[in-house]
Order: C-alpha cells, then sequence, then structure tokens
C-alpha cells in the first residue's frame, strides 16, 4: 500500500519536542484517541500494541454501528518507538480522512490530529505519564460539566424536553438550563459564552450552576437583570455571554420570552407555521445599564419550541455557502412534528450538509414540546 505522511514523520519527534522531561523514555508515552463526534464525544479508547480495527461488524475492534462505515473500514497501529499513529484504510466506501484529507493506503497521523470515519471524529492524543494524570482528571471534569450542563429530558407534565448536544473541541461555552418554578412554571435558557477559548467552557459552567440555585423569577427580563448584575459586579476575563430565556405558564399557556444578544428561538405551532421568537436585548455582561425587557405569545396544544445556539448553523456546507438562521428553520420545519427527539434527527441531517466534518462551535439544539 502506499504510504503518505500527514503532519510530522513517524520519526522526526522526541519526548522533549512534546513539554516533558528528557528523562522520561519514549516507550512511557501512551497513545490514544478521543472521541470529538460521536455516539461518546469525550471517551478515551486506549491503544495498546494490537492494532485496533475500526468498522461496522462486530468483528471489528471499535464498532461503530452506522451505515457511513464500511463493515471493516480501517486499522490504526502504533509504530515501535514512533508518535504517530499509522492509519490503514480498507478500500472503505466512504474513506478515512486525517485532518480533513481522504487517504489511500496507509498514511500517519499526528499527535494532536483527526480521523474522521463516518460521522466519528477523533483526536489522537500522546502523552507522557504526566500527561496522562492530567488527561484522566480532565476526562473526570468533562464528564462531570457535561453532565451539569445537560439537565435529563423532561418525559413528561406541561413542558417535555429532549435535546442534542456535540462539543467543540475545545468546548466553545455553550449549555442550558430548565428550571423547575413555583406554580408549575417551567423556565428555559440556553447560554453561549463568547471570548477567548481558553476561559469559555469554564465561565458557562459557572453561570450554568448559578442558573441552578435561581428558585423562582417573574420572567427572562428579570433572570436576565440579575445575570447582569452578577456579571458586570465580577472578573471573567473579558467576557460576556448570549442567552434566549422563555418562562412557561402552564394555566394560561403564555410564554415570556427574551433574547440577549442570541437570535430568536422556533415555535413550531400545529399548522406547521414557524413563528420566530425574538425580544432583542444586548448580550448579558456587556453593555453597563442595560434594562431587559421580554414578549409573550399564547402556544397553542401540540406546539413544539427549537432554542439552539450558532453552532447549529452557522457553518459551510459542502458547496462553500455559509448556512443562516432559513437553513435551520427549513429543515426542522419539515421534520414530523410527532417525531420522538427530533433535535438529534436535526444534528444527523446537518453534519450531512457539512462541508467539514469536524465542529468549529458547539453543537447545541433542545426542542420543548407543549402537549394538550
Amino acid at each position: 500500500m502506499d504510504e503518505h505522511p500527514l503532519g510530522i514523520s513517524p520519526t522526526n519527534a522526541a519526548p522533549a519536542a512534546f513539554g516533558t522531561s528528557a528523562s522520561v523514555t519514549l516507550s512511557e508515552w501512551r497513545h490514544s484517541l478521543v472521541v470529538l463526534e460521536g455516539l461518546e464525544p469525550g471517551r478515551r479508547i486506549e491503544l495498546g500494541d494490537k492494532p485496533l480495527v475500526i468498522g461496522r461488524r462486530t468483528a471489528a475492534d471499535l464498532v461503530l454501528p452506522e451505515l457511513l462505515v464500511s463493515a471493516l473500514h480501517c486499522r490504526v497501529q502504533i509504530q515501535a518507538g514512533r508518535p504517530a499513529l499509522k492509519i490503514t484504510d480498507f478500500k472503505s466506501t466512504n474513506g478515512s480522512f486525517i485532518n480533513g484529507h481522504r487517504i489511500s493506503g496507509s498514511a500517519y497521523l499526528a499527535p494532536g490530529g483527526t480521523l474522521a470515519v463516518g460521522q466519528h471524529l477523533f483526536r489522537h492524543d500522546f502523552l507522557s505519564p504526566d500527561g496522562l494524570v492530567r488527561a484522566a482528571y480532565e476526562d473526570a471534569e468533562h464528564e462531570q460539566t457535561v453532565n451539569a450542563w445537560l439537565p435529563a429530558p423532561l418525559a413528561k407534565g406541561a413542558v417535555r424536553t429532549e435535546w442534542c448536544y456535540r462539543r467543540a473541541e475545545p468546548p466553545r461555552g455553550a449549555g442550558f438550563a430548565v428550571l423547575p418554578l413555583p406554580e408549575d412554571r417551567q423556565a428555559l435558557i440556553l447560554i453561549d459564552v463568547c471570548g477567548p477559548r481558553e476561559h469559555v467552557a469554564r465561565h458557562a459552567a459557572r453561570v450554568l450552576r448559578e442558573l441552578q440555585e435561581v428558585c423562582d423569577i417573574a420572567g427572562p427580563a428579570e433572570l436576565f437583570n440579575q445575570l447582569h448584575q452578577r456579571w458586570r459586579e465580577g472578573a471573567h476575563d473579558g467576557l460576556f455571554f448570549t442567552a434566549w430565556a422563555a418562562v412557561y405558564d402552564p394555566a394560561t399557556r403564555r410564554l415570556v420570552h427574551a433574547c440577549a444578544g442570541q437570535h430568536p428561538a422556533l415555535l413550531r405551532i400545529p399548522d406547521g407555521e414557524m413563528l420566530r421568537l425574538d425580544a432583542l436585548n444586548p448580550p448579558v455582561g456587556l453593555l453597563p445599564g442595560t434594562e431587559f425587557a421580554a414578549d409573550s405569545v399564547v402556544v397553542p396544544p401540540g406546539s413544539r419550541l427549537h432554542i439552539f445556539n450558532r453552532g447549529c448553523f452557522a457553518f459551510l456546507d459542502r458547496s462553500g455557502r455559509e448556512l443562516e438562521l432559513d437553513d435551520l428553520e427549513a429543515l426542522l420545519a419539515c421534520l414530523p412534528p410527532t417525531s420522538g427527539n427530533a433535535a438529534e434527527q436535526a444534528f444527523v441531517q446537518l453534519r450531512r450538509m457539512a462541508e467539514c466534518a469536524r465542529l468549529d462551535d458547539d453543537f447545541l439544539l433542545l426542542q420543548a414540546d407543549f402537549p394538550s
């Protein structure tokens, strides 16, 4: 098979080049693949001396149950004493991609590079003993953070929720909260922290933890005013955040909603019409003296609300065109109104349209159904 070096040569890197002491030998470093996109984002797959075969059949070492993956798709193999992994594609129908480039035969995957197989995207980590310890802590922290960001779906009650979340690498700071309020009211909040990438995820987690402490609010404008005051008083590395929030009262079926620097949410009513809910305000924490305002709508039984961040539509399709809100609205309008988790279905369809398999932004889409 032809071998094409992508990234670095498999022989030209020593441990010192990766930031460890000279006393640590290359044999002590460990290879792993981290799932960036796919069924288990954040999962770390440790690699050993035995090659790892990826495919759709149970005969594969790593089974990816999706149609874009061939029965036996590719092989991942450690090369003794080398930091790069050898990737061999088994003439798969849809190809194996290293850093976005389809390979023919075998090629090398450098540390930090990505391998795309079907709708799955993996990052190659090559870590020293110290790095392995740090990675273990980071993996555990990631699991705790993601669990905090993703409340369990609501299967009963006046509002029923499902969601789809796929994080970028590193995360871009999108998250949401679903809060029970007195008198059976329900609050729905999506946030997206803006600023340097090394800080946004930590600050998003902080905002969402603060939201969990909210026990009662009259509406989203009051919530934004409270968060704005707290944010302006704190030290936040120059960050601000956009948000969309609503409070639903099942007694009146009224949804009070507001945007803070965010695009509208989409409310699909039973006749198929899409309503854009967009009471506009500046982002939270950006302008001193901001007073937030809200609007409201009566929600007919059988309606479905879609709340999402820009990562759901602001990307290039395969023709090189940047998608817009209109494109996402059209896709959501075509999904059957009785379908279960439409958010997951939308993610699959949108990623098929994307020019690049890798996410440049978090993908967060929340659906809320309002039964009779």
